[in-house]
């Protein structure tokens, strides 16, 4: 079979589905990946010969348009903001995708991400091609998990998830008709999960079952929970990040945005091995607004704590932050306006399979990916979370009785960061966590599930 990747977003929403790309090349399958432009030094290093496909996601991340109008306090501003946001390089997608499927003599099966679906299962009607979805989080109606904290009851969560399919399809439902006019395709009233149902296309839930063993009965096998999709450790070795306890794991590799760069300084291996486990702290994609004021909340909580912290930029410019001359320089002793560098050490980016183990707790944004990292390192978390399924992952940690969430912008706040790393501390919640990191799906096992499920596709008729 043949299966066309369309993969964009940032490094979190394109990397798992990466690691299922390589699985069906092993079993014989012709894989054809598009991802996008930013991670095509990732794949590329993966031996996935890709594609550029739709439009840079760092910049998008790093636009005025998600930085401040997305945070607006004016209604109108935020609501046009989401709009354009929900429906960003469409256009892009489209022809490239078409493109790609008109180079490759067309496809059996086009496999898509949680990003862009609306695009790729219109190409997929267009073509006549069956189509699956990767979802790192669940994004269908149930009565199980809620999009929205504190409610509770199968009816509420329902009624919740039903409102929010509403409001997506509003603000999506022009620019998705446009895109279906593109494609020579009659306008729909339909919404896109009623519309993939109806096509039997496969929606592959890649997060563990059991931190919502609910939806297991639920959604049945148009909807498998495979668990967490990660890399395994040849991989990861490409990438230059080694398993766990390897030195090339801590001395080089890809930036978060799948940028070739330089990777973590020499001397962090020694620096984990130097004193008690440290707290990580890391914010993946997501815009860290003011670098400096976080790091001195991470100083102000370790040294109220007593405890070390190991702080990774992700795709953040921590150049210029106090204390620091760069993103993995924690040279020197520091000074009063900086973090004291015995404590706190800034890097680049860092192997979560590799680093994670090596601490103590992670305080994070609350990315499936990282989510599923911390978790398989058994720690604890504080959620930092910006938008999106960031809340809900906060909720099902606090669930599980091995984290707690609060809003990113108020973790700069004094005693905030202090105060929740408290509440995960302590020896209850660390026992709970490691207790629940043993009974996630094996990564290979989960990769090899969302491929069996991608193979059992069939090509629709037209």
């Amino acid at each position: 079979m043949r299966h066309v990747m369309a993969l964009v977003g940032s490094r979190g929403d394109v990397q798992p589905a990466l690691a299922v790309a390589l699985e069906l090349r092993r079993r014989g399958h012709e894989v054809v990946t598009g991802v996008a432009p930013n991670l095509v030094p990732l794949a590329a290093r993966l031996g996935l010969d890709p594609v550029p496909l739709g439009i840079d996601s760092a910049a998008l991340l790093g636009s005025d348009l998600v930085r401040r109008d997305m945070r607006s306090a004016h209604p109108v501003r935020r609501v046009r903001a989401l709009r354009a946001v929900a429906s960003a390089g469409w256009d892009e997608l489209r022809t490239g995708l078409v493109a790609l499927l008109d180079d490759v003599g067309g496809a059996d099966t086009v496999v898509t991400g949680l990003l862009g679906q609306e695009v790729a299962a219109a190409v997929a009607e267009r073509r006549g091609l069956a189509m699956a979805a990767l979802h790192y989080c669940p994004v269908r109606a149930n009565g199980v998990v809620s999009p929205v904290s504190g409610v509770r009851g199968p009816g509420a969560t329902r009624a919740v998830w039903a409102l929010g399919e509403r409001v997506r399809w509003g603000l999506t439902r022009r620019a998705e008709n446009a895109q279906r006019a593109e494609l020579g395709l009659g306008a729909t009233r339909v919404h896109l999960p009623t519309r993939l149902r109806d096509a039997g296309a496969v929606e592959i839930q890649a997060y563990d079952p059991a931190l919502a063993p609910g939806l297991v009965g639920e959604w049945g096998p148009r909807r498998p929970l495979t668990g967490f999709l990660a890399l395994d450790d040849d991989a990861r070795a490409r990438l230059g990040e080694a398993g766990a306890g390897s030195d090339a794991g801590l001395d080089g590799g890809l930036g978060l945005d799948g940028s070739l760069d330089g990777g973590l300084d020499a001397g962090l291996d020694s620096w984990l091995g130097d004193g008690e486990p440290p707290v990580y702290v890391g914010f993946g994609s997501m815009p860290v607004a003011d670098p400096a004021a976080l790091l001195a909340a991470v100083d102000a909580a370790c040294a109220d704590l007593g405890v070390r912290a190991l702080v990774s930029a992700g795709w953040n410019d921590f150049s210029g932050a106090a204390g620091t001359s760069g993103p993995g320089d924690t040279s020197g002793p520091g000074d009063a306006a900086g973090p004291d560098a015995k404590r706190v050490r800034v890097v680049g980016a860092v192997d979560h399979a590799a680093v994670l183990p090596r601490c103590r707790a992670a305080v994070h944004h609350g990315g499936a990916g990282t989510t599923a990292a911390a978790l398989r390192a058994g720690l604890p978390a504080v959620v930092g979370w910006y938008s999106a399924d960031q809340p809900m992952w906060g909720d099902l940690l606090r669930g599980a009785g091995v984290g707690v969430a609060r809003r990113a912008s108020t973790l700069t706040q004094p005693g905030v960061l202090a105060g929740a790393l408290a509440e995960v501390l302590d020896e209850a919640t660390a026992a709970r966590a490691a207790a629940l990191g043993a009974r996630l799906v094996p990564p290979g096992e989960a990769v090899a599930a969302a491929a069996d499920a991608i193979a059992g596709t069939q090509r629709r008729q037209a």
